[in-house]
């Protein structure tokens, strides 16, 4: 028998008995990536001492700081995109109303001139002006009791968000506008050979980031862990799962009740973006030691149709921490993770246009 078709009859064996054979299940190599390598221009801003997050509003860049950085400082900066110009800060450090300690996602307002950001350590949303000159948001929402387990959501609909959480047995959760339950969607596989895994394990082991498109109706559960990307229609509840290049699980330990991935991870794929004909995800595969040591963390952004279909492997000149996409202007803005961090602009090329 030919040795490929073995290979695939030993995959999809695996898959079957770890239980996802229900959902569409693809695994990918790097030769399936046609590669095309990007240049890009470098932005940098004075007044961003260590970037941890961005987001994208209409034609204005947000930034968010790191919680390490001194409480007087400002949490978030507005850069104008239009014309590579510092606009404002935002965000008063603090525990108060209107307060916050760190900004973890950003979300589009009611109006342009509004945004909302995730503030994780105090479990809030905090809505801010993009006009006004203050620090302090104008209004904010605190999660209920039912979300407190999260650790990412996002908007899923105009009455309802989408989220994941460490202590669940489903992959994504659903709430309506008031924060509470209203579905879970996509049960946890057993692992080839340690089917004792508990479900508050396997979320720790396939644990990540989560990103998506309430237009496209697309959401992503990005492994940071292992080489996976699990892609959610939330128009219809069903998960496509793609696994690969690696296909083997990170080392780890149960300590207690507790699923350790020991000292020296490696961070696998750092963030996603869902557009009108594509998922973009951001692909590391570097240790935790290896970035500390180089700064480089992630220099790939894997490109797939909305099916999971393998397309591109978009080689960076620069190592990102996360990005976002302005499918008006065609450009990828990502924040950089080089001794002076900035913006790094790419131009989408012309076969993904």
């Amino acid at each position: 028998m030919n040795r490929l078709i073995l290979v695939l009859i030993l995959l999809f064996s695996i898959s079957c008995e770890q239980g996802i054979e229900n959902n569409d299940y693809i695994i990918i190599q790097k030769e399936d990536f046609t590669l095309i390598p990007l240049q890009s221009n470098k932005y940098f801003f004075e007044e961003i001492i260590n970037p941890s997050n961005i987001g994208l509003v209409d034609d204005k860049i947000l930034i968010s700081e790191a919680w390490r950085v001194p409480e007087e400082h400002p949490r978030i900066h507005i850069v104008n995109s239009t014309d590579w110009t510092y606009d404002k800060p935002k965000g008063k450090h603090g525990k108060g109303p209107l307060e916050l300690i760190d900004a973890s996602l950003f979300y589009k307002g009611e109006n342009p001139d509004t945004f909302w950001t995730y503030s994780m350590n105090r479990r809030k949303l905090v809505e801010y002006s993009m006009s006004n000159l203050t620090l302090l948001g104008k209004s904010e929402w605190k999660m209920t009791e039912p979300m407190m387990d999260l650790w990412f959501f996002t908007q899923a609909t105009d009455s309802s968000f989408l989220g994941i959480s460490r202590v669940s047995e489903n992959r994504i959760l659903e709430f309506d506008k008031e924060g509470n339950r209203i579905g879970g969607y996509g049960n946890w596989e057993k692992v080839k050979d340690r089917p004792e895994l508990n479900y508050t394990q396997l979320a720790v082991l396939n644990g990540g980031f989560f990103k998506g498109s309430a237009e496209e109706g697309l959401f992503i559960r990005v492994g940071l862990f292992r080489d996976r990307l699990e892609i959610f229609n939330n128009r219809d509840k069903s998960f496509i799962i793609i696994d690969g290049p690696d296909l083997e699980l990170p080392a780890f330990e149960i300590i207690g009740n507790e699923l350790y991935l020991g000292p020296d991870p490696h961070f696998r794929y750092r963030d996603a973006v869902v557009t009108k004909n594509y998922i973009f995800a951001l692909y590391g595969g570097v240790s935790h030691s290896d970035f500390n040591k180089t700064s480089v963390l992630a220099t790939q952004i894997w490109v797939f149709d909305h099916m999971g279909q393998p397309l591109y492997n978009l080689k960076l000149d620069r190592s990102l921490i996360n990005f976002v996409i302005n499918e008006e202007t065609n450009e990828i803005y990502g924040l950089t993770t080089d001794e002076d961090p900035g913006i790094a602009v790419y131009t989408i090329p012309k076969e993904l246009l």
